[in-house]
């Protein structure tokens, strides 16, 4: 199976909605958890990716990151 960046960056961009939206970031590293028992590589990395943004950034940050990370997504589908 090959690296699947795409992947990645989905895994991050739900990550970070789901921080901007109040999630607790104990429940993200359950599902993080969850996510290293499956061996799911690409998934841990992008979920991992936004939990280490969110524990050094402020809310404000967190929003300008996840829609930074959409237009990136969208330049990237044109």
């Amino acid at each position: 199976m090959s690296y699947d960046k795409e992947r990645v960056s989905a895994y991050y961009l739900l990550g970070l909605h789901d921080i901007a939206k109040g999630l607790e970031l104990k429940v993200l590293e359950s599902v993080l958890s969850d996510l290293e028992e499956d061996e799911d590589y690409e998934a841990c990395e992008g979920l991992s990716k936004a939990i280490k943004f969110a524990e050094k950034s402020t809310v404000i940050e967190i929003i300008e990151e996840y829609d930074n990370a959409l237009d990136r997504l969208a330049e990237e589908v044109d």
